[in-house]
């Protein structure tokens, strides 16, 4: 899911969003953090962007883990993780992982903002409203012949 500079809603939970996280571009500080997660305890709501925003933690929370982290593994064979980002990583209360194959801009590097897959939060998430479809691009040869 993307958008173009539309601003994300003005909510507690959107602003923890928007907030500061570290990375863990590392495979040994990705294995660390995820034994910190698991051992966490306590409620998780789990929220895919692109879906519906839960009601209630998840009640699954083990078996969501357990496929968030056989989807950022996929590229295992790399040199670097970076598809998860923490608000903590030693008590964390806000997740963000990204599917490692469809990151595009995460950096920073597109104008176009890339939603994580999933978001673990602590507090319960606020819907992200329907965004508007960007306007295509005229190719360059369209935009030279009007």
């Amino acid at each position: 899911m993307r958008d173009t500079d539309a601003p994300l809603p003005d909510t507690p939970f959107w602003t923890l969003y928007g907030g500061k996280f570290a990375g863990l571009p590392s495979w040994t500080g990705f294995d660390a953090f995820w034994a910190t997660l698991e051992a966490s305890g306590g409620d998780w709501y789990v929220f895919d962007p692109a879906g519906e925003a839960p009601a209630k933690p998840a009640a699954d929370f083990a078996d969501v883990l357990a496929e968030a982290r056989a989807t950022v593994e996929q590229v295992r064979a790399r040199g670097f993780c970076g598809a998860v980002f923490a608000d903590n990583l030693t008590a964390p209360s806000f997740v963000k992982i990204f599917d490692p194959y469809r990151m595009g801009g995460v950096c920073g590097g597109s104008r176009d903002r890339i939603l994580p897959k999933w978001i673990f939060s602590r507090i319960r998430p606020d819907p992200l409203p329907l965004l508007p479809e960007a306007p295509r691009r005229k190719r360059f040869l369209a935009s030279l012949l009007g």
